[in-house]
């Protein structure tokens, strides 16, 4: 769609919407920031600004309980234990992030697929690779990114590489993670 020369990209099959002119989509934040009936998406969007820079910061807890509350909002009890599902809930988390990151979900990387991978639009924030297990542990899913070097495919960026394995429980329907950084 092109709106006075402003190209706004809508994808049907996932009901997304993307801006890719930075000042465009930054005014549109800031639209909804001024706008009362916006208050819940812009708390939502706060939220994720501030999980944002608790994760850049290496604050693993931060982000298991961000996805706890995200998880529940985006799966219904028969959906929850479903991958799919829990990356639904990691982009609504991280929505803020679409407007610094490139996000890719099942990137071709190494010898495998990584579940979510953000790569990023400015120098200073770091590259994220995400790799999620269920009814496993957090140290397996670093293990599977660096044994299967999801990694590689960012070989020509440099900066601050976050590694990122998240677990959630099937049962207790919670989650954890643990964060590794690496430098590239």
């Amino acid at each position: 769609m092109n709106i006075n020369n402003i190209n706004i990209f809508h994808d049907v099959e996932d009901g997304t919407c993307r801006i890719p002119n930075f000042e465009v989509r930054q005014e549109w934040f800031n639209a909804i920031e001024a706008e009362p009936e916006y208050a819940v998406t812009n708390a939502i969007i706060q939220s994720s600004r501030e999980l944002l820079a608790k994760t850049a910061a290496g604050n693993a807890e931060a982000v298991a309980k961000a996805l706890d509350v995200s998880h529940i909002h985006v799966a219904s009890n028969r959906s929850y234990n479903n991958e799919d599902a829990l990356q639904s809930a990691i982009y609504l988390a991280f929505i803020y992030a679409l407007i610094r990151y490139t996000v890719i979900k099942e990137m071709t990387t190494g010898k495998g697929f990584a579940d979510v991978v953000f790569i990023p639009l400015y120098r200073g924030d770091p590259a994220m690779v995400i790799e999620l297990k269920r009814n496993d542990c957090t140290d397996s899913a670093l293990d599977q990114i660096r044994q299967k070097q999801y990694f590689d495919s960012l070989q020509h960026y440099k900066g601050s590489m976050l590694l990122i394995g998240i677990n959630y429980d099937e049962k207790e329907k919670t989650h954890t993670c643990a964060i590794e950084r690496q430098e590239k």
